[in-house]
């Protein structure tokens, strides 16, 4: 283990001769930067390279997702449907809608997206939630589960958890999102990878099955709030 490295990045090797080099993707776990980890779901980087004493090479290392992964639910909004729906007791506004307008789509190194995800709201207090149609039986004993989602904002958001294991059913947020708005007064797009094994753990969600929801509470005069979401990915082994 040489170190961790945010790309790019000049790397120190003390070493010589062919050798067998191993990297593997890191993210911040939460979209928190003290929570650096290797994405369990992404295959390894591996290589050999003959390293001679003071000559630095590059490499442009590209991984992928491992086999036998689990995608439950996949939302990219491509088809023309959307897989949620308005929820919460409190919903003022709940439409997430299909956008194609190129400052809306998401659009990264040649990626070919048409469509993504886009909420609105208008001025004064509102409450905006939308959850999963689907219910997801997700796996217990500690397996890694995360929801992967590429989004941009001009407002905070929560991604929560609404545990489907009695009549009276009370959602939890499990990470919040901040607005992605830059010094230039633009939003950027990010993207997030969220660790849900702790709360499908969790006692208190014992036999539960359980949908996810996005929601946001905005009060404004003036401006429009909005949030935009594309390929979003939940996953596990």
């Amino acid at each position: 283990m040489i170190g961790a490295f945010e790309l790019p990045s000049t790397i120190p090797v003390l070493t010589s001769g062919k050798q067998r080099i191993t990297i593997l993707a890191g993210i911040k776990k939460n979209g928190l930067s003290y929570e650096r980890l290797a994405y369990p779901f992404y295959e390894a980087y591996n290589i050999e390279r003959e390293f001679v004493p003071s000559v630095v090479d590059t490499l442009m290392p590209v991984v992928g997702y491992r086999s036998g992964l689990k995608f439950p639910w996949l939302e990219d909004f491509e088809d023309g449907s959307v897989s949620m729906e308005g929820s919460g007791a409190n919903t003022t506004h709940d439409s997430l809608y299909i956008t194609g307008l190129a400052d809306d789509v998401y659009d990264y190194n040649g990626t070919t997206n048409k469509f993504s995800g886009k909420v609105t709201m208008p001025a004064g207090l509102q409450f905006f939630e939308n959850s999963t149609i689907e219910l997801f039986d997700l796996p217990r004993g500690g397996q890694e589960i995360y929801l992967e989602l590429n989004f941009k904002c001009n407002t905070e958001f929560a991604l929560g958890m609404y545990p489907i294991n009695a009549q009276v059913v009370t959602g939890f947020p499990v990470v919040n999102l901040f607005s992605t708005v830059d010094s230039d007064g633009k939003m950027q797009w990010k993207k997030v990878y969220i660790s849900l094994k702790e709360d499908v753990n969790s006692g208190r969600n014992l036999g539960a099955e359980f949908t996810l929801f996005f929601n946001s509470q905005t009060n404004t005069s003036s401006g429009t709030p909005t949030l935009l979401f594309d390929n979003i990915k939940l996953i596990h082994f």
